[in-house]
């Protein structure tokens, strides 16, 4: 399946699921519109912190959602509260390339846990979250802390050669 296929809106009844999925899927905008994405590699020390602060939001949501008791509504419950995904990520590219397969990358795994969310169990509930769906959730987040981790320790490369996508791969004036 193309990654393309994820943008769509998916069904919903869990309004407190619709807001978290809604949040990552935002975050994941804003890590492909980083200034850092206009990089050949990693992320700037603003970048980092602020994705790191929005796994530290998005976990809290996670986590407090996922305590809460499973409310019966039956009046309500069958209201269809569809969680919207269907605008793509506009990335940084050459040539319709990413320019940083960093930012790329932690933009998809953003999307990756918005749509796991869209498309958990825990949608079908008035509220809460499921102990697998939580628990999906929340390795999803330790993947993305994890790359953060692999990021921040990579010390800055300077590829001004191939910097773009398409550039010759031999060092300059050898030809």
């Amino acid at each position: 399946m193309p990654i393309s296929e994820l943008f769509v809106v998916y069904p919903n009844k869990n309004s407190e699921l619709r807001s978290i999925a809604k949040v990552c899927y935002e975050f994941g905008k804003t890590i492909a519109q980083e200034p850092s994405a206009g990089q050949s590699l990693g992320l700037d020390e603003h970048a980092i912190l602020r994705q790191r602060n929005y796994v530290t939001i998005v976990a809290g949501m996670i986590n407090a959602i996922h305590a809460r008791p499973i409310p019966d509504m039956p009046q309500v419950h069958p209201l269809q509260l569809p969680i919207d995904l269907s605008d793509p990520y506009k990335q940084f590219t050459e040539d319709d390339l990413p320019l940083n397969e960093d930012t790329e990358l932690l933009a998809e795994h953003w999307l990756f846990l918005a749509v796991a969310l869209a498309k958990s169990q825990s949608a079908c509930l008035a509220g809460s979250l499921i102990a697998a769906d939580h628990a999906r959730a929340t390795t999803q987040l330790g993947v993305i802390t994890q790359y953060l981790d692999e990021i921040e320790s990579r010390p800055d490369i300077d590829l001004p050669e191939t910097a773009f996508p398409g550039a010759e791969l031999t060092p300059a004036g050898s030809k």
